[in-house]
């Protein structure tokens, strides 16, 4: 089963299964898009939990793999009174032209994409020059206790569920295509926030 099926058969309770993360998620996020600024595109925005962070002023697109969560999404957009573009695709193959957006965002998206080097390109590729990428993702963790007991068995049950792989270093993926400006670490690196830069 793809990670479409996948999703779309969890969308309807995706938000209730995230109630116990919010806690801890929903701060970051709103520091992290608070770095977001002119024309945005977001990869993989789910139902849309970041959608109530985003600075005034921005123009905001934004893409999902699965229908029926992006109407999700498109409902609470509506909610927030938010003008969302909002496209079905695939982070590995975006339809933008080259050098579009001023930033990419992407919050906790990395560790279920399939092929995450090819998304990288395609982030980088529809940035123009000197624009920002903002990652908010969970990673391997600094503590070899927490990835060999926490992330190894969690990705054992979330792998088959959602294709999550706890265990992916895209802090480290992230430096091979953008200058890193800031990165922050948030429970021994469980989460990381990295605001990167286009250099050409």
């Amino acid at each position: 089963m793809g990670y479409r099926e996948r999703y779309a058969r969890i969308a309807g309770a995706y938000d209730l299964l995230e109630i116990p993360l919010d806690r801890y998620f929903q701060p970051l996020r709103r520091r992290a898009l608070s770095f977001a600024e002119g024309k945005v595109l977001e990869i993989g925005i789910g139902t849309g939990k970041t959608l109530e962070f985003y600075p005034e002023g921005v123009e905001l697109y934004a893409i999902d793999g699965t229908d029926r969560i992006l109407r999700i999404a498109g409902r609470r957009a509506e909610r927030l009174g938010i003008d969302a573009k909002l496209y079905q695709m695939e982070a590995e193959n975006l339809r933008f032209p080259s050098e579009s957006f001023d930033t990419v965002v992407s919050s906790f998206v990395f560790c279920t994409i399939p092929n995450p080097v090819k998304a990288m390109a395609e982030i980088r590729r529809v940035l123009k020059p000197g624009g920002k990428a903002i990652f908010l993702e969970h990673t391997k963790s600094n503590s070899r206790f927490l990835n060999r007991f926490f992330l190894k068995p969690a990705k054992l049950f979330l792998w088959p569920l959602i294709g999550d792989d706890t265990l992916r270093e895209t802090h480290e993926l992230v430096r091979d295509f953008f200058e890193i400006e800031l990165e922050e670490n948030y429970y021994r690196g469980l989460v990381r926030l990295i605001i990167a830069r286009k250099v050409t």
